[in-house]
């Protein structure tokens, strides 16, 4: 299925003047920054190298000299990102609170990100390459998702029921998250908090429900039973 994106090209998308030298650090983190953009807007098969380090204002060569090659170069844009992306969630569900709160704070932040930095979740959310099918948003959302089914047994074991399927609710309540977030990044005229309360309420309503409704406590009580 393919995706039409709208991520705004901001500055690093810009052809820039040839830069002076920096420190390699520096140097670095430029190129991880204009490649963002570039992957954003063409995606991985259309960008260039070429394209990168003149918008970045240096010569091919030196592109080479950081990441090797187009796809190193990728990697890193996307590694880059999914740290910053867990570490915005992770910290945000890690405090304790209600289930639910937990839950808003978690979406909170992942859409904050979508927001903030539009440019990185389409390289996550864009289509790999083949060989690069571990990369991006998959492997984004497999780190969010072992994080949130802690979350969700803690809850069930305070039910005394068996928390095994915790891992099943919480791919089911990121994978609708993360197509409100791809949603979401094209059309930002919808404000964060609607977007935010709006998602979380649909999920807890689900989630909240199953836990009270007879019929899968009995299924969670029953795995829970020694046979």
């Amino acid at each position: 299925m393919s995706v039409t994106y709208k991520a705004e090209i901001s500055s690093s998308t810009v052809p820039a003047k040839k830069n002076p030298r920096l420190p390699r650090a520096e140097r670095r983190s430029q190129l991880l920054e204009v490649s963002r953009g570039v992957f954003a807007e063409r995606g991985f098969e259309a960008a260039t190298l070429e394209e990168i380090a003149e918008r970045a204002g240096v010569s091919r060569p030196i592109v080479y000299g950081h990441f090797g090659d187009k796809q190193r170069l990728f990697e890193a844009v996307v590694s880059a990102e999914i740290e910053r992306v867990q570490a915005a969630v992770g910290d945000a569900i890690a405090a304790p609170g209600a289930p639910r709160d937990v839950l808003e704070r978690g979406l909170r932040a992942f859409f904050a990100y979508v927001r903030e930095h539009p440019e990185g979740h389409a390289v996550l959310t864009r289509d790999a390459p083949l060989h690069l099918s571990d990369a991006g948003l998959g492997v984004m959302l497999d780190g969010l998702a072992a994080r949130i089914s802690e979350v969700i047994a803690r809850v069930i074991r305070t039910l005394e029921l068996d928390p095994a399927p915790a891992p099943i609710y919480a791919n089911a309540l990121i994978g609708l998250g993360a197509h409100v977030g791809r949603w979401w990044r094209d059309h930002p005229e919808v404000p964060l908090e609607v977007v935010t309360i709006h998602t979380t309420t649909l999920l807890w309503s689900g989630f909240g429900g199953m836990m009270s409704d007879p019929t899968v406590r009995a299924l969670l009580a029953a795995r829970g039973k020694p046979h």
